[in-house]
């Protein structure tokens, strides 16, 4: 895992590398990140707060390298 991954993934948790997971980047700098399981499931947020510890529908993505 690249540095930058690593720190990825503890200021934001599970949803660095979820498939659920949709980063969306603001024109000020700010990052965000949506989750696609609360389009179908209201019991999952938005735009959960980061760090994300904990969450029953994470799923990783596949690393393919």
């Amino acid at each position: 895992m690249g540095r930058d991954l690593e720190q990825e993934r503890r200021s934001v948790g599970l949803c660095s590398d979820c498939r659920f997971a949709k980063r969306i980047d603001s024109g000020k700098g700010s990052r965000f990140f949506f989750c696609r399981r609360s389009e179908s499931d209201p019991g999952y947020p938005r735009y959960p707060g980061l760090p994300v510890l904990s969450c029953a529908g994470h799923e990783a993505v596949e690393d393919v390298s």
